[in-house]
Order: C-alpha cells, then structure tokens, then sequence
C-alpha cells in the first residue's frame, strides 16, 4: 500500500549523514523535505522499517539531528533521469527547536 503525503515537500541537494544501526555512517543527497520526513538519494537503499539517525544541514537555517524510520524503498527501475533511488524516511520524534528549523526551511522555499 502506497504512503499518503499529507505535507508539502521542497528542496534539493541538502548533504545529509545517515547512521545505520550497526553504526555504519552513509553521506547522501537529500533531494525532498516536509515536516514529516525526508526524501534520501541512495544507490543501494536501506530495506524498509531500518530506524536510522539523521545529521543534516539546512541550508542558511541551521543543523537538524534526530532519528527516522524507512518507509519507503524504491530502487532503480528505469534509464529515465527523473527516477531517483533511495529511501522515503519519516522522522522521529523532533525537537521544537529542529521543528521549526524545518518549518522555516519549508516557508521559505515556498516563498
């Protein structure tokens, strides 16, 4: 069953560090934010319901530190340039600091 968007999604070419539970770090693209999550660019994507930490920057905002969860897993499926692979993650429980750091990023970008 397909994740129903109930936020806006902006931004692209955030530099996010994803910590896997065994302690492996990645260093990815973020290519979308919203309130809720976080859109995450990766050649091999994590399996779905991996709980990992997230380190990330938003760009002239500030730094965002918090946990999220896989909930969605696509993976390569075609030569078209529009179809990115990676990870759909919803975050955990965020701070209202973090929060409105994401809250200001997104306004912004719609502005």
């Amino acid at each position: 069953m397909g994740e129903r968007r109930e936020s806006v999604r902006v931004g692209d070419d955030i530099q996010i560090k994803l910590i896997a539970p065994d302690g492996e770090v990645t260093f990815a693209q973020a290519a979308r934010v919203s309130e809720t999550g976080i859109f995450v660019e990766l050649i091999l994507p994590y399996p779905e319901d991996t709980e990992l930490q997230l380190d990330f920057r938003l760009p002239g905002i500030g730094e965002v530190i918090t946990t999220a969860t896989v909930v969605s897993a696509n993976k390569y499926l075609a030569p078209d340039i529009s179809n990115r692979t990676g990870n759909g993650l919803r975050f955990g429980e965020l701070d209202p600091e973090q929060r409105q750091r994401i809250r200001t990023f997104i306004d912004r970008a719609l502005s």
